[in-house]
């Protein structure tokens, strides 16, 4: 039965794809059915070796070097995003631009997160992505990993902190690469969108090569080199392609020409009193400036969307190696070099001069303080300024010699030495290693202060004149954020059979780590002194030891009857030690029917982002203040009734109490504990026919102890329960001036019992807890039509059966999110695959159901009612059905040579309407080539 099962698994992840032929299959099936003696590997979710042809108590999904080539993956992330295990809780690099963590990938099991999905290449941990994502969640970067050079990736849906430590909580990603290879192998590829020349274009190339028979000359060595280049487009590229709702919606102005524009527009009022003109006191006016080329409606005009990257550019440069060699006496000598390179590049809209009167605020993290700054007007006597009063000038700083960009640059790398024998009936194994990330986020568009103040009121600065690149880099510095993550690590386990059973020998591994992990995260001096206005700031430094001992132990104590356990200890840094147990069976209940279960604890040690030592500030906007709110509204209800001035007045005094900005500090807390989970799974594994086999799989996930900061609405709920963690100033001058005027027109005094708020101070907690459950099943059919050729189909899918969060505000579980916003109950991927000859044509189907457009209860703006406040059709008040349809052909007819077409979308579905969204929809049907050539 075993075989049975571990056949039509081993046979779908060869032959599901373009790239297997007839030839292949028969292959696989005839070494699947008769190789003696038993090939033992490392399944991942254990330290055991076991048959190839055995199924485990858990649950790992297997994506093949065929498969892979028929989804015609340009990178690992192209593979990870069909799986249907994956939540939106993912990090990609196209959309990273305002990430802490921008120009990197994440992936995320179970919508748990990143940093509770563990990705493995070949069975060991790769070092962190040098930026943590919101300053707090570390991941691996899968962006740095060589795709071409994988042999299979092995998704474990089920908990694995028992056998890999911490993380390992929603399951484990392990990229498994070619163990060996000889000769030369390079192949290229590119995308194209159908739709938009623009759109999803994208170039790859790689090359392979290696020497040494292991077997004969006793060494292999191979090493493999691949190249990523993905287009840049901007806004108006795909202005024409945009979805009708997009501009209906969600961005009425998308397209529309900005009025901050080159050389700009005067926007302000004549004062009042205004004794050179009398008739013209208070009157507000707009003038383009002289030298406009654009000018729309009497006013200067600039498209500010070409200049707006709606993708980033993305280069990527990857490198590994390995080799293996005999060392005699059952001893082989092994190594792998990793390097990667990623720089990633968002454009961004030039900076503009907007004056509102109201001061950008902003924390100085190196003298503890907040700064400000109020953008000017064009003072008297300003070269620039033709009026005799100060004047607001809207403006764009579209000066050739300033680009408004962020250059995303990251290296990786891992290295390790290791041997691994045979002794004394021990097999054993120990390596030795090193691995790191370096990342430097390079940016370039916000103001200095000082400078740029400076700049304008002299007039050194001339608005639509030349101006020297050395002053626009004094007004618009250079900046950076950057970050560093290293570990070294030595480990060693051994594996042997202890007694032979009624179902097998009894086997035991055990095995030992130490690891040495340090993370540090800064910013240049400019954003740490505050000069520069309205950016947060970050500095992490921290380092910590990592020790780790664990056993396992698989019983197969009748033929149908398996149990296995493992149990790890961790001590992580300063934390308490954490003792992980896990337990496994399956039972087969005859030829053709098993049961397997597993209940496995797991963690997730605090990382150096949350213990050490932490400073991280950002900015807050749109948020109400419960101690000026009501008072605002009353401000804004007085005002209403008085002048054209004292209506304008009346929207920024809401605002002053209703829609709040401010700086906020998160720090540190080296006293947090893990998050701990428990984890159970229960499932079966059918084979009805000899062509057909089903597994179906229940899992249930419960985190609790999550580390997070009280959300900016509790803090402010609790400020007089927590002193400390709201700095308010006190009541202003602008306050005291509204509610004279208020008073003037009502007669009543209305007041704000405090000053605005300057800033909130936080901390890491554990505090929360998360709640999954769900079905995961795989169908395979394979269907042999003699002369005609082969079928292979797949389907995989995962179903929610529940999904809940922890709501902070009646300190118990949410509701019940699956089917809610950004949350699908289920995802489906449909896959089918024909062999006949030469010729391998297949095609595949993702489908994601439908959901709510409210994330939870509170999320009232966008339940029904909330939708028709905002003008939203029913239509719209959803997120309806996604239905995407691929196909791909390979070709190997001639020698030495395979070629490879996909077509993407091939039905041209548009993308899913989303009044949420924040990146503009872009999709259509487009092709990829590539083609491979063997030396």
């Amino acid at each position: 039965m075993n075989k049975k099962f571990a056949l039509k698994r081993s046979v779908v992840a060869v032959a599901l794809t373009l790239g297997a032929s007839q030839a292949a299959l028969a292959q696989a099936q005839a070494q699947a059915q008769a190789a003696q003696p038993i090939q033992k590997v490392i399944v991942t979710g254990s330290n055991i070796k076991r048959a190839v042809d055995t199924e485990t108590s858990s649950t790992v999904q297997v994506v093949g070097k065929a498969e892979i080539a028929a989804i015609g993956a340009s990178t690992v992330k192209d593979v990870l995003d069909t799986l249907t295990s994956s939540g939106t809780t993912t990090l990609s690099d196209k959309s990273g631009g305002l990430s802490f963590a921008g120009g990197a990938s994440g992936v995320s099991l179970r919508n748990l997160g990143k940093n509770s999905t563990l990705t493995l290449l070949n069975g060991r941990r790769v070092a962190n992505y040098g930026l943590a994502d919101g300053g707090q969640q570390t991941f691996v970067n899968i962006d740095a990993m060589p795709s071409e050079a994988i042999e299979r990736i092995e998704i474990l849906l089920d908990g694995a902190s028992a056998v890999y430590g911490s993380d390992a909580v929603a399951g484990v990603i392990n990229i498994i690469t070619k163990r060996d290879f000889q000769g030369v192998l390079a192949k290229g590829g590119m995308r194209q969108s159908l739709l938009n020349s623009k759109l999803d274009k994208d170039k790859t190339a790689s090359l392979t090569m290696g020497m040494g028979d292991f077997e004969a000359d006793g060494y292999n060595v191979f090493g493999h080199f691949e190249a990523y280049h993905r287009s840049p487009y901007s806004n108006r590229d795909i202005i024409n392609t945009v979805p009708a709702f997009w501009g209906q919606y969600v961005n009425p102005s998308f397209g529309v020409q900005s009025t901050y524009s080159y050389p700009g527009n005067f926007v302000d009022r004549y004062p009042n009193p205004y004794p050179a003109n009398p008739a013209l006191a208070g009157k507000s006016f707009s003038t383009p400036r002289a030298g406009c080329d654009n000018v729309v409606d009497g006013t200067c005009r600039y498209d500010q969307w070409a200049g707006v990257g709606r993708s980033p550019e993305a280069k990527r440069y990857n490198f590994f190696g390995t080799g293996r060699m005999k060392l005699g006496g059952n001893r082989v000598g092994f190594s792998e070099l990793t390097l990667g390179q990623t720089n990633t590049t968002y454009y961004n809209a030039a900076p503009i001069l907007q004056y509102t009167g109201t001061p950008s605020t902003w924390y100085n993290s190196r003298d503890r303080k907040l700064s400000s700054y109020t953008e000017p007007k064009l003072p008297v006597g300003h070269p620039d300024n033709p009026y005799d009063f100060p004047v607001a000038l809207r403006y764009r700083y579209a000066d050739a010699a300033l680009t408004s960009k962020k250059d995303a640059k990251a290296k990786q790398y891992r290295v390790l030495a290791g041997i691994e024998g045979s002794d004394f009936g021990w097999d054993w194994s120990t390596a030795v290693g090193m691995m790191g990330s370096k990342v430097n986020n390079v940016d370039r568009g916000r103001r200095n202060a000082a400078a740029y103040d400076a700049a304008i009121k002299s007039g050194e600065y001339r608005f639509g004149g030349v101006n020297s690149p050395d002053l626009l880099l004094r007004m618009f510095p250079v900046y950076v954020f950057g970050g560093e993550s290293k570990q070294s690590f030595i480990d060693a386990k051994a594996t042997r059979e202890l007694m032979q059973l009624d179902g097998g020998p009894l086997s035991l591994a055990i095995g030992a780590d130490f690891r040495r992990d340090s993370f540090k995260a800064f910013v240049s001096d400019n954003v740490s002194s505050g000069q520069i206005v309205g950016i947060g700031s970050i500095n992490v430094e921290g380092a910590r030891n990592i020790s780790a001992a664990f056993a396992e132990v698989n019983a197969p104590l009748t033929k149908a009857l398996e149990v296995n356990a493992a149990v790890r200890a961790d001590k992580v840094g300063k934390t308490d030690l954490s003792l992980v147990p896990k337990v496994g069976m399956r039972y087969e209940v005859n030829k053709r029917f098993m049961v397997r279960a597993t209940v496995a604890n797991g963690f997730r040690a605090p990382n150096l982002a949350e213990t050490g030592k932490v400073e991280l500030s950002a900015f807050r906007n749109s948020i109400v203040d419960p101690k000026r709110c009501a008072t605002a509204n009353q401000l804004y209800a007085a005002l209403k009734t008085g002048t054209t001035i004292d209506q304008a007045e009346a929207l920024r005094a809401r605002e002053s109490g209703c829609s709040v900005s401010f700086a906020s500090s998160t720090q540190g807390n080296p006293e947090l504990e893990p998050e701990k989970s428990r984890s159970y799974n229960l499932g079966f594994v059918v084979e009805p026919l000899a062509n057909l086999s089903m597994t179906l799989d229940y899992y249930h996930i419960e985190r609790r102890n999550e580390i997070d900061t009280k959300g900016t609405s509790q803090l402010l709920a609790d400020e007089d329960r927590r002193p400390g963690s709201v700095n308010r100033l006190g009541v202003t001058a602008d306050d005291q001036r509204l509610a004279a005027r208020a008073k003037e027109l009502t007669g009543k005094d209305i007041v704000f019992p405090v000053g605005p708020i300057a800033s909130i101070s936080n901390r890491y907690e554990n505090m929360n807890r998360t709640r999954v459950s769900g079905l995961d099943m795989e169908l395979n059919h394979r269907w042999n039509m003699g002369s005609a050729g082969k079928l292979v189909s797949n389907l995989k899918a995962n179903y929610q059966l529940d999904y809940r969060s922890w709501d902070t505000v009646t300190d118990t579980f949410t509701e019940n999110l699956a089917g809610n916003y950004e949350n699908p109950r289920y995802r489906v991927r449909a896959s089918t695959a024909w062999s006949r000859g030469a010729w391998n044509v297949g095609g595949a189907l993702t489908y994601i159901p439908g959901t709510r457009l409210y994330e939870n209860k509170y999320d009232e703006n966008y339940m029904a009612a909330g939708c028709e406040g905002q003008g939203f059709t029913p239509e719209y008040c959803q997120i309806k059905r996604d239905v995407v349809t691929d196909m791909n052909l390979t070709y190997t007819g001639f020698a030495k040579t395979t070629l490879y077409l996909n077509l993407y979308n091939v039905f041209d579905r548009a993308p899913v309407a989303d009044v949420r969204a924040t990146d503009v929809p872009s999709r259509g049907r487009s092709v990829r080539i590539a083609a491979q050539y063997q030396f």
